[in-house]
């Protein structure tokens, strides 16, 4: 179950703002706040004189406080910081976490922060971006600028895809398992690509086909030349043999000896140095990988802290652990530790929750990021380790061969026997490196014929969950609907077909609400009708913790349209008996100038304010 609650204090729910100037310029800070999106139009000129929205909210429980800079294109950041307002005002710059309005790769937008404190998941919608913190509250919304006919807040680009998920996704229709396996799906396909693209790669380079490359024809290959390399060896020691039978007087030199013994002791040393650096790598991987583990660990452990908390209560002891006495009870007037007496401060530790979690996340990103740059520059060494070594092996054994037979100028036929030798071996290198790429593949192929495999295997999954997914919907809205009905049958007798009505079918994708299949109201039934649909929305997410709906609901309109007065009071009281009713904690708020005359003082907000004394209430500048 989500919750989001704005509020300052613990309560089921707060009620009204009171006011007949101002009140929508409250509620769309509220809107821009939480995360919203205003087009220019909708800031008001006395809205633009203030800076700062500040928002105390509560995310599952857990306080934490939302600050916005004030910017026309709603593109601004958002600050997050974990506790209550009043620790927020003197809390240091550092004590905050900054967010920006959009996602990058090096840096997760506010949407993805708030949505990991409300526990829903990160959700992608094919053919657009993934869904918004905006997305979400433009359905638990409802402005004065928007068509009453319509079910979401109006954004002048909408496509039907993301409308149906997010109405999906606070239906609870959306499983977080499939969400995981359409990631994973589209990871395995990724991967599939690029397998495919490096055989197509390799093939292109060897001639485009890759019946040459087989283990066979590359065994045969090999031992042609090792027979090659045996004959022309054959052919040098005779030629030296016959050389120093000859007893010749020629000057005999070591300088390509010398040479070549420069050269391995050269390389030799930089493959010391490169494997020095392959080892550093490697363990700053290792470190690195147990560190990930244990902040993981960490912030697993902490979301499951309060779930823990509430399932197995407080420890008591009936003996002290250290001495074995029995331990005594006593009074006291605050909450202490039974055993130590230490004062408990619960309300303190939940405020660090959001903090804490936050803090930890972007640890475990940045610590993953790093870690594909290592794993990068591992592989840089790798390659420039494995050339070397290369290398030094030619060149070793090509000085084994010469220091055991002198060298002179005048050896034409030794020299080309010796060159040709060369070139054998240098063949056989490459017929290795064949061999190891006729593997690679073969483990490509095999690479890509299990991934094509999992991809089948993710599909019919998928398509599994997404039948029951169907199923969780239809429950979903069948007791919205039921919920539509009721408020519609307590409405005042205005509409005929709000009297008794039989069905009320709604498409989020659509965008559109129908009753009885009827279409046409009169614009104050189309304002009720609107109003009706998401509070019976929010009612069916009180009763029913499969909804990821954040049970939180603001409403602009309820003296919209010409609806008259004793209607408008009507809803009120109806909305008021679903909250005092309800389950769980929730909160609405509701912008009105004629509240309805028996509602309760606690449930209002703020003072009337009139056009003299607007809601907004300026400080007074520093030269007044």
């Amino acid at each position: 179950m989500t919750e989001l609650i704005s509020r300052s204090q613990s309560a089921k729910a707060r009620w009204a703002v009171r006011s007949a100037h101002g009140k929508s310029t409250i509620m769309n800070f509220l809107f821009f706040g939480l995360g919203g999106d205003l087009d220019r139009s909708a800031w008001s000129e006395h809205a633009l004189k203030c800076d700062h929205v500040w928002l105390e909210v509560e995310f599952n429980g857990n306080p934490a406080v939302l600050r916005r800079e004030i910017d026309v294109s709603s593109q601004s950041a958002m600050e997050i910081f974990g506790g209550r307002y009043e620790q927020a005002v003197a809390a240091p710059i550092e004590a905050w976490h900054r967010y920006p309005y959009a996602r990058s790769k090096n840096q997760e937008s506010f949407s993805q922060a708030i949505f990991r404190l409300l526990e829903m998941p990160d959700v992608a919608v094919e053919g657009t971006s993934s869904i918004t913190i905006h997305q979400i509250l433009r359905l638990l919304y409802a402005d004065q600028l928007s068509p009453t006919e319509s079910l979401f807040r109006f954004e002048g680009f909408d496509s039907e895809n993301l409308r149906e998920a997010v109405g999906n996704l606070l239906c609870g229709a959306f499983d977080t398992e499939i969400y995981e396996l359409q990631q994973l799906k589209r990871t395995k396909e990724r991967e599939f690509t690029e397998a495919n693209a490096e055989l197509r790669s390799i093939f292109k380079v060897i001639g485009g086909g890759d019946e040459s490359m087989t283990l066979d024809w590359i065994e045969q290959r090999r031992k042609s030349l090792v027979q090659e390399r045996d004959t022309t060896s054959a052919q040098l020691l005779e030629a030296e043999e016959a050389f120093y039978s000859s007893q010749s007087s020629e000057k005999i030199t070591l300088q390509v000896q010398k040479d070549l013994y420069k050269q391995v002791q050269k390389l030799q040393g930089e493959i010391r140095q490169k494997q020095a650096e392959v080892d550093s790598v490697e363990f700053e991987t290792s470190d690195s990988a147990i560190f990930i583990r244990t902040l993981s660990s960490r912030l697993e452990a902490l979301r499951d802290a309060d779930l823990t908390a509430s399932v197995v209560g407080s420890v008591r002891f009936g003996t002290c652990p250290a001495c074995y006495a029995e331990v005594i009870e006593h009074d006291h007037d605050v909450e202490a530790c039974h055993l130590c007496k230490t004062p408990l401060d619960t309300e303190r530790a939940r405020e660090r929750v959001v903090g804490i979690i936050n803090e930890l996340s972007i640890q475990v990103k940045q610590s993953e990021r790093l870690q594909t740059i290592r794993a990068e520059r591992l592989e840089k060494h790798q390659t420039a380790l494995n050339a070397l070594v290369a290398n030094w092996r030619l060149k070793a054994k090509e000085l084994a061969e010469l220091s055991s037979v002198p060298t002179s100028k005048a050896r034409e036929q030794i020299r080309e026997l010796q060159r040709k030798l060369g070139y054998i071996d240098k063949s056989i290198e490459d017929v290795e490196a064949q061999v190891k790429l006729a593997n690679k593949i073969g483990h490509l192929s095999a690479r890509k014929a299990q991934l094509d495999q999992d991809i089948q295997s993710l599909g019919s999954r998928i398509t599994t969950l997404q039948l029951s997914q169907t199923d969780r919907l239809r429950t979903a809205k069948n007791s919205i609907e039921k919920n539509i009905i009721a408020i519609l049958q307590g409405d005042l007798k205005r509409q005929d077909t709000f009297e008794n009505p039989e069905h009320v079918q709604f498409s989020f994708g659509k965008n559109s609400i129908t009753v009885d299949e009827h279409t046409y109201f009169s614009a104050s039934s189309r304002v009720i009708l609107k109003a009706a649909f998401l509070v019976g929305f929010l009612k069916a997410a009180l009763y029913d913790r499969q909804f990821r709906h954040p049970r939180f609901l603001m409403i602009d309109i309820t003296e919209d349209k010409g609806i008259e007065q004793a209607r408008s009071h009507n809803f009120q009281k109806q909305v008021i008996e679903i909250s005092d009713q309800a389950p769980v904690e929730h909160q609405i708020i509701i912008a009105t100038a004629m509240p309805w005359p028996e509602i309760r003082p606690e449930l209002v907000v703020g003072r009337h304010s009139t056009r003299q004394h607007g809601t907004l209430a300026f400080l007074p500048s520093n030269g007044n």
